[in-house]
């Protein structure tokens, strides 16, 4: 399933990135599992519709260059899999609390790779950073609350191409095109 990303849009230049897009039932699994963790933390929750898995970022790109990305995410494939969000991580310099899996699933490395390596294939800057797969859950966090939240296991069925708007608030990220795999 996909929805053009290029459609309506006047601006020269767009934010965007590619993610693994959570459905609602995961969202809330997310938010029963990890809410207490991120009262606890303080700083500033990140919204339900949000929630993502980012697998490549790639800033600022030419609006006209969306049809590449639109034809690549409909290109990958990927295998079936469940990433388990197991633990919680604070990251002090960017004072975010996340949501991680202790064991990232192959199905995921190997998506997270092949995107990569198609993306500079067509001439993206990707990052050269290793991949840490995460859910970003709260923002402006001083510490890492003392909890050990429960498992959520989130099968890997749909792949999102996103934008980032800046709202008041906050960004806003909101799917440009979304391919869904597997029942």
């Amino acid at each position: 399933m996909s929805a053009s990303a290029s459609a309506g849009s006047d601006r020269a230049e767009r934010r965007l990135f590619f993610a693994l897009w959570p459905d609602d039932a995961v969202r809330a699994a997310m938010r029963a599992a990890f809410g207490a963790a991120v009262s606890a933390a303080g700083g500033r929750a990140v919204p339900d519709g949000n929630l993502h898995l980012t697998l490549e970022f790639l800033g600022a790109v030419a609006a006209r260059r969306c049809d590449a990305l639109e034809t690549l995410g409909a290109a990958l494939s990927f295998a079936a899999g469940v990433v388990e969000l197991d633990r919680l991580d604070y990251w002090p310099r960017a004072r975010t609390l996340v949501a991680a899996p202790s064991a990232p699933p192959a199905s995921l490395l190997a998506l997270q790779a092949a995107l990569r390596q198609e993306l500079g294939g067509l001439g993206f800057r990707v990052d050269t950073r290793p991949f840490r797969p995460h859910v970003t859950l709260a923002r402006a966090v001083d510490a890492r609350p003392a909890l050990t939240p429960p498992c959520v296991a989130w099968p890997l069925r749909e792949l999102a191409l996103v934008e980032s708007l800046t709202a008041a608030g906050g960004s806003r990220y909101t799917p440009l095109a979304r391919w869904r795999r597997g029942a």
